[in-house]
C-alpha cells in the first residue's frame, strides 16, 4: 500500500474509531465560564469536577491549572471518582452518562475566619485538546 493511502488510512481511523475519536489535531475550546458562588468561612466548595471519558467509559487524562489563586484561602485540585455529566461540555455522554468515573476535584476554602469577597481563575485541558476557563467569584460568610 502506498504511504500516502496509509497515512489517510490511520488519520481517517482516528476519526471514525470510537476510541480514537476526539484525538484530534485541532484544540476544542468551551466559552468561558463567569460563575457566582457562597460559602461558609472555612468550608470547603467544590469549583468544578472535571472528568473526560472515552466511549468505554474508561477515564481520559485532564490537566487543572490554577490561572489566579485565591488571595484568600486556596485552591486545591485532587483525583477522585465523579459523576459522568449526562449533559457533558464536550462530546456526547453515551452509556456512561451517570456513571462514576476518575476525574479531578477543584476546591476552593478560604482561609479561616475569613469574610468577604475571593476571586479563582482556573482552566482544564484533556488529553485530546479539550480545553474551558473559568472564573469564580466567591462570597465568603
Amino acid at each position: 500500500m502506498p504511504r500516502a493511502i496509509v497515512v489517510a488510512a490511520l488519520l481517517l481511523g482516528a476519526a471514525t474509531d470510537p476510541l480514537l475519536a476526539g484525538a484530534a489535531f485541532a484544540e476544542v475550546v468551551a466559552p468561558p465560564s463567569v460563575i457566582s458562588r457562597t460559602v461558609d468561612s472555612g468550608a470547603d466548595l467544590v469549583l468544578s469536577r472535571p472528568t473526560f471519558w472515552n466511549s468505554a467509559c474508561n477515564a481520559r487524562h485532564v490537566t487543572v491549572t490554577v490561572i489566579q489563586p485565591p488571595a484568600n484561602g486556596t485552591v486545591s485540585v485532587t483525583e477522585g471518582l465523579n459523576t459522568a455529566n449526562p449533559h457533558p461540555k464536550f462530546g456526547t455522554p453515551g452509556r456512561c452518562g451517570g456513571m462514576q468515573i476518575m476525574g479531578k476535584r477543584v476546591v476552593y476554602r478560604s482561609r479561616p475566619g475569613f469574610h468577604g469577597s475571593d476571586v479563582v481563575i482556573y482552566q482544564y485541558i484533556s488529553d485530546w485538546g479539550e480545553k474551558a476557563k473559568a472564573t469564580v467569584f466567591i462570597t465568603v460568610r
